[in-house]
């Protein structure tokens, strides 16, 4: 078995557990967002300027590198000017982009769920009921909480930047980009739960269903040769 489809294995049976938690222990959404919320003043750190940018920042950052990944995927096509392996990098990271953010995240569940933002629920100062994660709700009408759009986001922006630094940027580029990514990934990841636009399980599982959906592409034939890890 290769890393990649060792770490879809594990990813799914990651997803399965948490299903599992999540489901057994509702409150453990509401306990942690709790940590972060003030009766006097709600989700505080969302009204904060440097919170808003750092956010902003990051959400350019999903933006551009899906774009530009787009963009050398067409000159790809059109020029055939890069590696063959480089070629089936973008084509993984847009199919990622697109499989992952765009329509399992943001045309299925935060269309479809159901499920309100924590700040919109009564636990935290709103009027919608709390449900757990994957129980179908009818307490949002649109981009609702489960799961994180911006989790997806910065999930494939992460994914994007190891499939291009392990199978083309020379090696002693390799810590310092990977290390800038990874703080984009936990910042994305954190300000939205931080802020009470989403449930410690809006994230978590959006990371998985998006990682996951990365590595079934990288079990077909054509892409099985490309490293992510």
């Amino acid at each position: 078995m290769t890393v990649n489809a060792k770490a879809l294995r594990d990813c799914v049976i990651l997803t399965a557990f948490l299903a599992l938690v999540f489901l057994a222990f509702p409150s453990l959404d509401i306990a942690f967002s709790n940590l972060f919320y003030k009766t006097e003043t709600g989700f505080w750190l969302a009204d904060l300027h440097s919170v808003q940018w750092l956010r902003e920042i990051i959400w350019q950052a999903i933006v551009l590198v899906a774009l530009m990944s787009l963009v050398a995927l067409g000159f790809t096509k059109v020029f055939r000017s890069t590696t063959p392996v480089l070629n089936k990098v973008w084509e993984v990271i847009v199919l990622t982009y697109l499989l992952g953010p765009a329509l399992l995240v943001d045309a299925i569940l935060k269309s479809h769920w159901g499920r309100a933002r924590p700040s919109a629920t009564t636990d935290f100062g709103g009027t919608a009921e709390f449900t757990p994660a994957f129980v179908l709700s009818d307490q949002c009408a649109r981009n609702c909480s489960f799961v994180s759009g911006e989790g997806s986001g910065v999930t494939a922006l992460l994914i994007a930047v190891l499939l291009i630094v392990h199978n083309q940027t020379p090696a002693w580029h390799h810590r310092w980009i990977k290390a800038g990514a990874f703080v984009l990934f936990v910042a994305g990841l954190s300000l939205r739960v931080l802020m009470g636009r989403h449930f410690l399980s809006d994230t978590l599982l959006a990371v998985l269903f998006v990682t996951m959906i990365a590595l079934a592409l990288l079990q077909l034939p054509r892409y099985r040769n490309l490293r992510l890890f």
